[in-house]
């Protein structure tokens, strides 16, 4: 059953320091967790995309933050 909420989710941004997005994403899922927010607060992700890195001749791929210092959040509070 779909309900009309789920049309209210928005997403959300969380500006950090350089380095620090992994660690502010964990964070951030446990204070929800803790508080309870699981039905409110549903993802928390960081922007990433896969690139093709060449080092030592070998190609492969890698996912590299694609917007530096961002963690983001979809909920549907308010």
């Amino acid at each position: 059953m779909v309900t009309m909420t789920s049309n209210k989710k928005k997403w959300y941004v969380v500006h950090t320091y350089s380095g620090y997005e992994n660690k502010v994403k964990i964070n951030l899922e446990q204070r929800i967790k803790s508080m309870g927010m699981e039905n409110q607060i549903f993802q928390v992700l960081i922007p990433t995309e896969k690139v093709l890195e060449v080092k030592s001749g070998k190609r492969k791929y890698v996912q590299k933050k694609s917007i530096s210092r961002i963690c983001s959040y979809r909920n549907d509070i308010g």
